[in-house]
This record gives structure tokens, C-alpha cells and sequence, in this order.
């Protein structure tokens, strides 16, 4: 299969289009990566439209988009009158489904969704893609190695994620509680968004001095980021939305990936995704996560077991190989059977 990959490729090697151009590779496709934002930010949209349809060819058979904000609408018609597969991975999540990408979704062959249930039919049903499909964010095998040397394991607990304006309740009341106490380091600006001005003022004064506590919160990117997960004895994770059937913010993956032990707030479909209490232990409100920090603590094994068990499962299953693989069965044939939990609609 021939593909034309237009996606971030600009970015770290957790990247969305990284990980799944390498995926794409590894299913035997002919990729050709076209990084349409880096493009559009040197010559402009309207260029960036004219290049992307100059790397289209009579034998290119899918048009593959991450994200894909910058595109028009009429771009991805004359793909499809040329006979081009046009396919679209989505993994953010809003309140309210994005205007540009309601826009585009006509147009669009295959829509693959990091959320499902409800959510997943909801961007079916008003953006009217032909077909609409949910994939969990695959893990990349190679870089557990590639950064097996950084240290593991020298904070008690991490938080990382990022500010928006919209989260709710659960992730409020979860940094608000990991701000209370005196293990919890910060990164991302995640818990920003949780604090009083005053907070944030005293914040910045203290890393202004030098003297932050652990909680402050730096942000961080690539091999920095991974340090800090792999840092961490117990990572914990709450998603701007925790009632949306099988959605989870990447860091999930991520955790798991490099081994480190991960609470998640539970999430409709978890249990479809992991064997829970053996791979992953989900937490259910604040009560819930003191008593789970406080116990695996104290339990090192018990909890770098669960952890081993998690990253063997994300790495041997829920790779990129796997997880494009699956993606590539939806495109071929309208479905899969790779994984029980496969959802289509169409």
C-alpha cells in the first residue's frame, strides 16, 4: 500500500505521527511523510495545499492525516474524485466536536477515534465520515531499550499532563489532592488550571528563586519527559474526560511503555483494554488513590510486578505494528478481528 502521511513529524519520538508512521512501516506500506503543518508555517496554506497535492501520484492509494486542521475540505473531495482513500486519526478531545474537523469529516473514508462508545457515534453521526473506528494510542518497543539507562524510580509520585481550560471535575479534584501533599512532583502545568492566582503567583516566585518544592512544575518534552516517567515509583493519570467509553489521554501508554507503574482514574472500557488488578489499578475518587499510594509504597514488588505486567502487555499487543495493523484491516476490508474490543461504525 502507498501512502501519502500528512502529520506532525516535527516532534519527539512519542509523537502521534512518529509512532504510527513507523507502524505503517512496519505493515509493509510505501510512506511519504508530509509534515503539512511545518509546510504551511514556511510558505503558507495555500501552498501547503499545492505541495501536498503534488506528492499524490496515480499509484498513492490512501492519503493518511493526523489531526489535519489546516486542510480544506474541497482538498480532500478531489483526493477522493482521484480515487485516493483519504483516512484521519483523531486523538484529542473537546467538549464540543471542533468546527474544522466537522468540516472535513465528509470527506473523510476512515475516521480512527482514541474515544468509543457514545463519543465515537456522536463524530460519526454529526461529521459523517463513511466509516468511524476506535484505536487506543499504540507504544513503540524500541524505545524502552533505547532508554533503559535513565534512573528509575527517585520520585515517589509524578504527575504529568498538560493546562486547558475545560477539564473536569475528577482531574480538579485529583491535582487538588496531589497538591496537598509534600511527593507529588509536577510536570506539564497540568495543575495550574487547579490553582487560586495566589497559588500561582507564590509558585513562580519560588522557581523564580530556586527554591520550588517538589510539586513545581516544569514543562517538558522528549528524552525529559521520559525521564520523568521512568523517574517515577507511582505515576498518576486523570483525563480532562473520565466518562467517555475507552478514552484516555497517551500518557497511559506511555507509563506503561517504560515500565513505571501507572494509577489511572477508571475509565468506562479499562477492563476491555487490560486486565485490571494484574496490569493496571485504577483508582475511583481521592479516598481511593491515598489508600493506593499509601499501599504501594510500601509493596515494592507487588507493585513492580503489576508495572512488568502492564508494560508487556502494551509493548506485545498494543504496539504500533499491531494497532496500525488493525487500522489497515478497517481501511482493506471494513473490519477486524486483531482485537476484541474493535468498534466500527459505517
Amino acid at each position: 500500500m502507498k501512502i501519502v502521511h500528512a502529520g506532525i513529524f516535527r516532534d519527539h519520538e512519542l509523537g502521534g505521527d512518529i509512532v504510527l508512521r513507523k507502524g505503517l512501516v512496519q505493515n509493509g506500506c510505501s510512506v511519504d511523510p508530509f509534515d503539512f503543518r511545518s509546510v504551511a508555517a514556511e510558505h503558507g496554506t495555500r501552498k501547503m495545499h499545492d505541495l501536498a497535492w503534488e506528492r499524490i501520484s496515480s499509484t498513492t492509494d490512501v492519503f493518511f492525516i493526523g489531526k489535519g486542521n489546516l486542510f480544506k475540505p474541497a482538498f480532500l473531495h478531489a483526493l477522493r474524485e482521484r480515487g485516493v482513500v483519504t483516512v484521519l486519526w483523531y486523538g484529542d478531545m473537546r467538549p464540543d466536536p471542533e468546527g474544522w474537523l466537522l468540516d472535513l469529516l465528509p470527506e473523510v473514508d476512515f475516521l480512527f477515534m482514541t474515544s468509543g462508545g457514545s463519543k465515537l457515534e456522536e463524530y460519526y453521526r454529526r461529521g459523517k465520515p463513511s466509516v468511524a473506528s476506535f484505536f487506543l494510542n499504540p507504544s513503540d518497543p524500541d524505545l524502552p531499550e533505547k532508554y533503559a539507562t535513565l534512573p528509575r524510580g527517585s520520585r515517589d509520585v509524578v504527575f504529568t499532563g498538560s493546562a486547558y481550560s475545560f477539564i473536569g471535575d475528577e482531574r480538579k479534584e485529583t491535582v487538588r489532592y496531589l497538591q496537598s501533599r509534600n511527593d507529588v512532583s509536577f510536570f506539564g502545568g497540568g495543575e495550574c488550571a487547579c490553582r487560586s492566582i495566589g497559588q500561582r503567583l507564590a509558585q513562580s516566585f519560588r522557581g523564580l528563586a530556586g527554591k520550588g518544592p517538589v510539586g513545581q512544575s516544569s514543562w517538558i518534552r522528549g528524552a525529559d519527559y521520559i525521564a520523568a516517567i521512568r523517574s517515577a515509583k507511582i505515576g498518576v493519570g486523570v483525563s480532562g474526560f473520565q466518562n467517555i467509553p475507552r478514552y484516555t489521554s497517551d500518557r497511559l501508554t506511555h507509563y506503561l511503555e517504560f515500565g513505571s507503574f501507572y494509577l489511572p482514574w477508571a475509565f468506562p472500557g479499562l477492563e476491555s483494554l487490560f486486565d485490571v488488578g494484574k496490569e493496571i489499578i485504577p483508582f475511583v475518587g481521592t479516598e481511593d488513590l491515598d489508600r493506593k499510594i499509601a499501599h504501594y509504597l510500601r509493596n515494592v514488588e507487588e507493585r513492580e510486578g503489576i508495572a512488568a505486567a502492564g508494560q508487556r502487555r502494551i509493548l506485545s499487543e498494543y504496539n504500533a505494528k499491531n494497532i496500525v495493523g488493525m487500522m489497515l484491516d478497517v481501511v482493506a476490508t471494513g473490519s477486524s478481528k486483531r482485537f476484541p474490543w474493535v468498534e466500527i461504525y459505517k
